[in-house]
């Protein structure tokens, strides 16, 4: 009961995040999901609540969607994930735990760095950051850094931007999951666990998406950035631990 109640405060937190910004949960949910239960578990049961979570807010943004970015970031990413997802069903938990804190570790010193991609529309740039993100989603359910800092790069608002990554994790994650599936990694404890954190991962996605329309985002990267620093070193703490 502790761990699916300590479970059920970070799924809350990190849909609190994702409604507010866009992005973020799965980087939340996996870093701090992992800490309690098997990657090659936690991965398939957060890419189905993070499928979950674009289709509530979808209907909400689907008039911003930089469609013609999102074509070329889906093309890599298709490439890619079945290299990630087989990752994940051979690596050792141990290690992939170390694989997934240092993926968040990077990504989000890079995030807090400032680092940009020279040019948001242009289809080299596009293709490769989806690369990029296919095999961090097969392998860890993170696909979002390399996609987040390839919107953050352009000149577009960040409504736009917003609205654009929720309609390209709709599709990385969808397809990911049914990957995974096909690879036998969607057993009852996924989903069992996605049961149970489904109406957690709604509310709070409502919550932030409140938040956001109040504050229009201001402020949520500190927060995110901060977040993600503590759980990525308490990840790399605890592998180094055994």
């Amino acid at each position: 009961m502790t761990t699916l109640a300590i479970a059920s405060v970070a799924v809350l937190a990190g849909a609190v995040v994702r409604g507010f910004t866009g992005f973020g949960a799965s980087m939340f949910w996996v870093a701090s999901l992992s800490l309690l239960y098997a990657p090659a578990s936690v991965v398939p049961t957060v890419l189905a609540l993070e499928v979950l979570a674009s289709l509530v807010l979808l209907p909400t943004v689907h008039r911003e969607v930089h469609w013609r970015s999102i074509r070329w970031l889906f093309l890599g990413t298709v490439l890619t994930m079945p290299f990630g997802v087989y990752l994940l069903s051979v690596v050792p938990d141990r290690p992939m735990r170390v694989g997934v804190a240092l993926v968040i570790l990077a990504a989000t010193i890079a995030v807090a760095s400032g680092v940009q991609l020279a040019h948001r529309a242009g289809t080299g740039a596009a293709v490769t950051a989806g690369s990029v993100s296919g095999v961090f989603n097969g392998a860890t359910g993170i696909g979002g850094p390399p996609a987040v800092l390839f919107y953050l790069s352009g000149s577009s608002s960040h409504e736009v931007g917003r609205a654009s990554l929720v309609a390209y994790f709709l599709g990385i994650d969808a397809i990911g999951f049914a990957m995974m599936a096909g690879v036998g990694l969607v057993d009852t404890a996924v989903l069992v666990h996605t049961a149970v954190l489904a109406p957690l991962a709604l509310g709070g996605i409502a919550l932030g998406q409140a938040a956001f329309g109040r504050s229009g985002g201001a402020g949520y990267r500190g927060v995110v950035i901060g977040v993600l620093l503590m759980l990525s070193v308490a990840m790399l703490v605890r592998a180094a631990a055994g």
